[in-house]
């Protein structure tokens, strides 16, 4: 019984001690609280730091939608004229409704079709070559009861021929011939039939003449 007593005395002591600390402890941090002063104000910021490395790439965003139909960029400022040489021209046509005259020379074509350029003289019946290059040359004859025997001529050297003959009708005949000239070369048609050969009919003739290039 002794013992038994003095056990519950000491565990009753125990209990007293705990509640004393407890209370004591509680009471200290109520009087902190009630005495606690104010913080002092805060300073201003301090400089931002040294930025960072940049971050690698992120991936592409997705693909954005077309634009409206009918949207067009503003006009840009007109750009630089540069006028180009005009190519040169030669080019003549005429033509004769009579017969021939007579025989090796230059038979002069009264009336004349196209002869702007002036290259083909009316009063010699010659083309005189201004502008060096390749040149076409041709003649158109039209015959009725007649003969005719032409030549197309450069600087007196026959390069083309052409003899027809109409006995009781109508008959076409037609030459071309493609030939290079200098400045200064000459070309024309010359019959090759006199007079009294080619008398029976009239005979219609059309010569022209044309540069296709310049050397």
């Amino acid at each position: 019984m002794p013992q038994q007593r003095g056990g519950a005395l000491s565990r009753r002591a125990a209990g007293v001690w705990i509640l004393v600390m407890a209370l004591t402890a509680a009471l200290a941090d109520f009087n902190n609280k009630g005495n606690s002063e104010p913080c002092e104000p805060q300073g201003p910021p301090g400089p931002p730091g040294i930025p960072g490395f940049p971050g690698p790439p992120g991936p592409p965003g997705p693909i954005g939608p077309p634009g409206l139909p009918g949207m067009h960029g503003l006009q840009g400022p007109p750009g630089d004229v540069e006028k180009c040489p005009s190519p040169p021209k030669s080019a003549f046509a005429v033509k004769l409704s009579e017969r021939p005259p007579e025989p090796f020379q230059p038979i002069v074509f009264k009336e004349s079709l196209y002869n702007q350029e002036g290259h083909y003289n009316m009063t010699t019946g010659q083309f005189s070559c201004t502008n060096p290059g390749v040149y076409n040359f041709g003649f158109d004859i039209g015959l009725f009861q007649s003969s005719v025997k032409i030549s197309l001529m450069k600087n007196g050297i026959q390069i083309r021929e052409k003899q027809a003959q109409a006995n009781d009708g109508y008959r076409y005949a037609t030459g071309t011939v493609i030939v290079a000239l200098e400045k200064g070369d000459k070309v024309w048609l010359e019959s090759k039939l006199s007079g009294t050969e080619s008398e029976k009919g009239i005979t219609q003739m059309v010569f022209f003449g044309y540069l296709l290039y310049r050397n």
